[in-house]
């Protein structure tokens, strides 16, 4: 309902056929919109602002730091044994050995599925030559331990195919660019040939 104070309202709501009207101040019963009204708009501190993270001191890391991947996170039972405070949540955390989901090699990461994956992503727009590859070595099927050395062997393979097929095209560009100079110095020769026969058949 809408409070009613004003005796120029209440002639042009009477006039409009509104159902009920009350003179003395009390509540009106309103079925249409109240035109004329300014909606309020909430405006929050954060609006027409760039939200900046929290600022903190910077920390040096010591020498050989390696820290644990984020797709650890990815699993629900691990993330819940690190988010939950309790005592018992805190005795299976530090029984974890975190130092087995840690790997140095490049593009090879522990994953949530349960396995090591491998991820190898090259691009050569000179040759209009691209690979992506992305490969899981699950646990479930070959062992921790297993899988994470199968997975370094094959990300270690990858980088060793594309170093040969590198090769391949230098050798390939090389002898391109042989065969251009040769082109090149025989039509030099021949443009020689032309012009000196030119020469000679004006002299006689």
């Amino acid at each position: 309902g809408i409070r009613v104070c004003n005796l120029d309202y209440l002639m042009l709501a009477a006039f409009r056929g509104l159902p009920r009207l009350l003179a003395d101040g009390k509540d009106v019963a309103l079925t249409a919109r109240a035109f004329g009204t300014k909606r309020v708009r909430q405006r929050r501190r954060s609006r027409g602002r760039i939200l900046q993270l929290k600022e903190t001191h910077y920390e040096p890391k010591p020498e050989g730091y390696q820290p644990l991947p984020l797709s650890l996170l990815a699993s629900g039972p691990i993330r819940r044994v690190l988010s939950t405070r309790s005592v018992e949540a805190k005795r299976l955390a530090g029984s974890i050995d975190w130092e087995r989901y840690k790997c140095d090699v490049k593009g090879v990461r522990w994953h949530a599925c349960g396995g090591w994956r491998v991820l190898f992503n090259k691009k050569d727009f000179e040759h209009n030559f691209f690979v992506k590859c992305s490969c899981y070595f699950r646990v479930a099927i070959y062992g921790f331990d297993r899988s994470k050395e199968l997975a370094i062997a094959y990300r270690k393979r990858l980088e060793a195919e594309w170093e040969e097929q590198q090769r391949i095209w230098a050798e390939l560009d090389r002898r391109r660019e042989e065969e251009k100079a040769k082109r090149r110095a025989e039509r030099a020769e021949q443009s020689l040939k032309d012009a000196s026969t030119a020469t000679s058949e004006l002299s006689e």
